[in-house]
């Protein structure tokens, strides 16, 4: 065999190996870049997640912790919210009181609205969370409704619940949010037919703020209200205490004794 012979074969043979090392390293790196593309769509799919979360789950959950705070400064005692500044307040303590009492229930059922429409947004990471948490919703709702040996005080039923969160949703470009306490004040004395929507919720503010009285559905809409923000604030990073009210049987008229004081996180206003 003579030498060009031999040069030719080894050069055919490193020709083959470099061409097969060649498809090895592009197989590997398509694989690779198949890879770094999948993480980063299941990244961006995260981060998506986060924001939706953060804008939506959140908004809930500061609205849930409003309204269980308040219903706990009202039912604690009868010195709880209503008697020191509805029926013991200023004109303006009490004009307040009455308002802004109607408001942080109001505002919770706008965010219960805004998750319903976007229920498909609300990715807590697995199904069975979404559902706990639409379930936590339902049995909040629930509470507002029940008729049996609740009486009509603070009884809203699911299409009047889904009517105030309506009236409360405010459109910001492409995102939904709620009506600021100023806007929903204005709304609420000089716009008839938004205000009928809280005439019943009104008179049993009144009422309440007139003559203490044990309410057995804002007990159990508190209770509900205080699973819900522990789920969706599972490691206490917002709200590290909150105080259930003490159960009492329905139709009590008032407490054995006084609850102590206030310590549900955000105080009387």
């Amino acid at each position: 065999m003579n030498a060009e012979l031999v040069v030719a074969l080894l050069s055919g043979a490193v020709a083959l190996v470099s061409v097969g090392i060649s498809a090895r390293a592009s197989r590997r790196q398509a694989v690779l870049a198949a890879e770094l593309e999948r993480q980063t769509a299941a990244l961006d799919r995260e981060v998506a997640r986060q924001d939706v979360m953060s804008r939506v789950r959140d908004p809930l959950l500061w609205a849930a912790y409003d309204l269980q705070s308040r219903i706990y400064n009202i039912a604690r005692s009868r010195f709880g919210f209503l008697t020191l500044y509805y029926k013991n307040g200023s004109p303006q303590e009490r004009e307040y009181a009455r308002r802004n009492t109607l408001y942080v229930i109001a505002e919770y059922f706008c965010w219960v609205e805004i998750i319903r429409r976007r229920v498909q947004f609300l990715d807590l990471g697995n199904r069975e969370d979404n559902w706990k948490v639409v379930n936590f919703l339902h049995e909040v709702s629930h509470r507002f409704s029940a008729d049996r040996d609740r009486g009509p005080d603070f009884r809203l039923f699911r299409g009047e619940q889904r009517a105030i969160g309506e009236l409360m949703i405010r459109q910001d470009g492409e995102e939904p949010g709620c009506l600021g306490y100023a806007e929903f004040c204005r709304r609420l004395e000089g716009d008839q037919e938004f205000g009928a929507w809280f005439a019943s919720l009104d008179a049993a503010v009144q009422a309440l703020g007139d003559e203490f009285r044990v309410q057995a559905r804002l007990i159990e809409i508190q209770h509900t209200l205080i699973k819900l923000i522990k789920f969706l604030d599972e490691g206490r990073e917002r709200f590290p205490f909150t105080r259930e009210l003490p159960q009492q049987r329905a139709g009590a008229s008032r407490w054995p004794d006084a609850p102590p004081a206030d310590v549900s996180g955000s105080g009387n206003g």
